[in-house]
């Protein structure tokens, strides 16, 4: 079984007219320029109540939406972007995984913040559904500190990868070796260990713990050399999701790639624990993939 994330030429880019969502639109525009991808643009208009005229719910006109998609189009191919323009009615979750099937987009590209988005931890609740949902990658873009646009100064440079040892996330490794190759960047292999200090008795335990956590993303760094990539590790002992975001941090214009599984305990959570808190709370871009062989919903 095989996710989509092999076709890295052509981005799906729903955007639903608010500011948050064209905030990414030059962070796409210069990872598709890097990728040499083409755009698809995608409008989704919802449909009105049944009992409902459709000219007293404050829905966009089609041609309305249109003619912003358009605008945006036009700003891309001045950049040498190619794009294309598409605009549907019906319930955007539904609507976005569809055109993403139908066109053959090796990735859906989100902005972390939506119409529906009230908080600093909340996403919006398209964005949310997409993740949950999508056969394809899901590229996850928070605006920046100030509410607006976020686009690598100098281009995408460094690759992270969270891996906790399990089967499930080490599928971040394929996405990372692809984009990492694309765009000739460094990769950084993260795993996060309990802290020692606090465990007592159980410290001696956890200290092999540690041990092999380090053996095991070493032997990934070494494999990942050998293969011709640029690569280091990173162990630490912060929570997962600390450890991730220091990373992200402390790094060069950082994607963070994680699993929908993995970094959990919690059979019932359709995203591991530890990415559901990185999408929500990070200040900068991450590709969730998703496990192998789900099917599209609806």
């Amino acid at each position: 079984m095989t996710n989509t994330y092999a076709n890295l030429d052509r981005i799906l880019l729903p955007l639903d007219g608010s500011t948050a969502a064209a905030s990414i639109v030059p962070y796409i525009e210069r990872l598709a320029g890097m990728l040499g991808a083409r755009i698809n643009l995608l409008g989704v208009i919802p449909e009105p109540p049944s009992d409902m005229p459709s000219d007293v719910t404050g829905s966009a006109h089609p041609g309305v939406v249109m003619q912003y998609l358009e605008v945006i189009k036009r700003q891309l191919e001045e950049h040498d972007i190619r794009a294309e323009v598409e605009v549907q009615e019906g319930q955007a979750t539904a609507e976005i995984l569809a055109c993403a099937k139908a066109r053959h987009c090796g990735l859906i590209a989100l902005s972390t913040r939506g119409r529906s988005a009230t908080g600093p931890n909340l996403l919006g609740i398209t964005t949310d559904r997409v993740i949950r949902s999508s056969p394809a990658p899901v590229l996850v873009i928070p605006p920046d500190e100030d509410g607006g646009a976020r686009a690598p100064a100098g281009g995408l440079k460094t690759v992270i990868v969270g891996l906790d040892g399990s089967e499930t996330a080490a599928t971040s490794l394929a996405p990372a070796r692809q984009i990492a190759r694309a765009l000739n960047v460094e990769i950084v292999v993260v795993r996060a260990t309990p802290p020692v200090d606090s465990l007592g008795g159980a410290a001696t335990y956890f200290d092999s713990v540690s041990h092999h956590a380090e053996q095991y993303v070493k032997r990934v760094a070494e494999r990942l050399t050998a293969e011709g990539f640029s690569a280091r590790t990173v162990v630490g002992s912060l929570s997962a999701q600390e450890q991730l975001l220091r990373v992200a941090d402390d790094s060069e214009e950082p994607l963070i790639i994680l699993s929908t599984r993995g970094w959990s305990n919690r059979a019932d959570w359709q995203l591991g624990s530890v990415t559901d808190r990185v999408v929500r709370t990070a200040r900068h871009p991450a590709l969730i993939i998703p496990p192998a062989g789900r099917s599209e919903v609806g």
